[in-house]
């Protein structure tokens, strides 16, 4: 039950992972007065994270022994390639700790509390009630859901410690599709290793422990003993709230919760929080229609094409295995492309982050970027696309000439670059006919 105390913030952030605890620090770093209040998940858990996850949260300041090496990542899945890629295993309690400590080091007040409820401005919790300015959702998926929630086929995660069978396995990850689901599991090399199975989420009702054994009674399937502790879990791909809440921002899962079949769960977080301070400045700017076209672009666009990514994974283990987990979950959501289908490049107008401020400009929809380039190694297209729109270009030296804004190495790599992207090149320097939208202006 709430106490008595009352207290108000500029922002409230609701919740404890690594969402949370990063859109706070960039608020903070921002000039925000931030209060992150929530209690991390005391259960051990074990992420794989790709080295751009890595990459960004070392470029925010976290030096962290929540990483471990990155492993060989082995695939045992129909249609995948054989080459493995690489991971890191992610000790959650660890990042989320580390995260916590760097949000206060970042000047965020931080108060492990508990959530009673949210209406309007004002939170009830455990240590009181608290008024804010802006309130930042990203409780995950213990968020609340509004009427036009969206969610795949009900899946559950079981996962835990176990013992090595015995032996010491090189140290790697491995992702088996099964009859019954799909197993993650991580070779320490010490005779220890993680294990994650993801089933149908009828599988549970005799209990986690049953469905687990169940699992593994499978042909070709290791048996594992369940381990201490373990619990079923939702994991399923859910859009929490489709439109943009001015009063209410969602980051991280409390979003868009991503399958862990992906393995872009933890980048998504991390990436979705820093949608923070920008959205918020544009909304206090009064310029709420371009958070809703950016958030728009940003978390529904992400479901959308995270959805029909993982049908289309699906869709390879049900033709090999063909029971109803797979079938199911190789036709939902829909059978459109998983990207837009571009044969030659084409311009659009969409609301892009730049210098850390929304505002409209033009981006090319090519191909190999289907939902649209803004920069290219930090360099602006704008001033291209106004130039010159989708083509053709001039040949190299006629194009470094017609954009001195852009050094001779610049306009090479941006030429050659638009080039590999099915931009024509023929012909002289075509008359400069503004384009009607305004062009984005380059870097100081």
């Amino acid at each position: 039950m709430a106490q008595s105390a009352k207290s108000s913030t500029e922002v409230l952030v609701l919740g404890a992972g690594p969402a949370a605890s990063l859109a706070a620090i960039r608020l903070a770093r921002a000039g925000a007065h931030v209060h992150l209040i929530g209690r991390p998940d005391p259960r051990p858990r074990i992420e794989g994270a790709s080295p751009r996850v890595v990459a960004l949260l070392r470029h925010e300041g976290l030096d962290t022994e929540a990483f471990g090496p990155p492993l060989r990542r082995r695939a045992d899945w129909a249609g995948l390639p054989a080459a493995p890629n690489t991971e890191h295993p992610v000790d959650r309690q660890v990042l989320d700790r580390d995260l916590l400590e760097l949000a206060r080091a970042s000047g965020v007040r931080v108060t492990p509390a508990e959530i009673a409820s949210v209406r309007g401005p004002v939170a009830s919790t455990s240590a009181g009630e608290i008024r804010a300015r802006h309130i930042v959702e990203a409780r995950g998926r213990r968020a609340p859901s509004t009427e036009r929630a969206q969610r795949g086929p009900a899946t559950i995660a079981i996962a835990g410690w176990v013992a090595g069978a015995g032996d010491r396995q090189a140290p790697g990850t491995a992702l088996v599709a099964t009859p019954l689901g799909w197993q993650w599991r991580v070779e320490t090399g010490t005779g220890r290793r993680w294990v994650q199975i993801c089933l149908d989420a009828s599988a549970a009702k005799y209990g986690a422990a049953a469905a687990w054994a169940v699992f593994h009674a499978q042909p070709g399937v290791t048996p594992q003993a369940f381990p201490a502790g373990a619990r079923a879990r939702a994991c399923e791909l859910r859009l929490t709230a489709p439109r943009l809440d001015p009063a209410r921002l969602r980051v991280g899962d409390a979003a868009v919760a991503i399958d862990p079949l992906s393995g872009h769960g933890l980048f998504w977080a991390l990436s979705s929080a820093l949608m923070a301070p920008p959205l918020l400045a544009a909304i206090d700017a009064g310029r709420e229609d371009l958070a809703r076209r950016f958030h728009a672009d940003r978390v529904t666009e992400t479901f959308w094409r995270q959805a029909r990514i993982s049908r289309d994974f699906h869709a390879l283990a049900a033709a090999v295995h063909g029971t109803a987990f797979w079938r199911v979950r190789a036709t939902w959501p829909d059978a459109l492309p998983a990207h837009a289908e571009r044969t030659a490049p084409e311009s659009a107008r969409k609301v892009i982050l730049r210098d850390g401020v929304l505002t409209e400009a033009e981006v090319l929809l090519t191909p190999q970027e289907p939902a649209g380039a803004a920069f290219v190694r930090g360099l602006p297209l704008a001033p291209v696309l106004d130039r010159f729109g989708t083509g053709p270009l001039p040949e190299a030296a006629d194009f470094a000439a017609a954009l001195p804004q852009f050094s001779p190495a610049e306009a090479g790599f941006l030429h050659a670059w638009l080039a590999s992207r099915g931009m024509p090149v023929a012909g002289p320097v075509p008359p400069f006919q503004p384009m009607e939208t305004q062009p984005v202006e380059t870097q100081p």
